[in-house]
């Protein structure tokens, strides 16, 4: 049997690879029977999942999908030169855990909000923040801990909020294909949607409700006025 591969497939698979370079030399995939399809990082810090245009009848195992991706045949059942169980794939259970997590927010992500991302180069971190009525999108570094304010931060709102949360991701993980996206804040999970196509990140960490904590700052923890005098003046607090 064969199969075809669409032009949009092959575009999703290329961004795959484009995605998944950055943490894994040799990115490997696989075509699985059926409509929908996964791929998941090795570090098991993404899941990537997407339907095909048309059902395939086939498993068809990729063990590069860059050298894959150079060549413009189509897929044959009676051709496949790579054994499925030598392959880092995920699992029924990898997929439920990314995938049926509980719903915490949802909110839109666009294409903007995406450009801005990528423009700010010089925060290592994207804090998504809930307080009961707004959405922010927080930028820092976090040199010294998660709730430590250094007063370098840019702060952008993203929507309304229903409740209070916050999720963590490193900023250049963001490695979407330009579009709108549904932005759904799963219990340790973080979702960006676009049709079929989904992108499941794990955050580096998250707090919901009543774990979510007020910001901290050199600035609330010295009380003495002398010792604030003297840090303000070689710049160690500001006024």
């Amino acid at each position: 049997m064969k199969y075809k591969v669409s032009d949009k497939t092959r575009i999703i698979l290329e961004h795959i690879l484009y995605v998944a370079e950055k943490s894994s030399k040799t990115v490997q995939f696989c075509f699985t029977k059926g409509e929908q399809q996964y791929y998941i990082t090795p570090k098991r810090d993404l899941l990537v999942s997407f339907k095909l245009d048309t059902p395939i009848k086939f498993d068809y195992p990729i063990a590069n999908l860059k050298t894959f991706l150079s060549k413009a045949a189509d897929l044959d059942s009676d051709k496949i030169k790579t054994n499925k169980d030598t392959l880092y794939l995920a699992s029924k259970n990898d997929i439920r855990e990314f995938t049926g997590k509980r719903v915490v927010q949802n909110i839109k992500f666009k294409l903007k909000d995406l450009e801005t991302n990528h423009s700010l180069s010089k925060y290592k971190y994207l804090n998504i923040i809930g307080d009961s009525k707004n959405c922010v999108l927080r930028y820092q570094n976090h040199i010294w801990n998660w709730w430590f304010d250094d007063k370098d931060k840019k702060i952008l709102p993203l929507g309304k909020s229903s409740r209070k949360f916050r999720y963590i991701i490193e900023r250049s993980k963001l490695r979407l294909l330009p579009n709108n996206y549904q932005l759904i804040l799963r219990e340790d999970i973080i979702q960006f949607q676009l049709k079929h196509l989904n992108y499941y990140f794990a955050p580096e960490v998250y707090w919901t409700k009543q774990s979510v904590k007020d910001w901290v700052s050199s600035d609330r923890l010295v009380k003495d006025k002398d010792l604030i005098k003297r840090y303000k003046t070689v710049g160690l607090m500001t006024n």
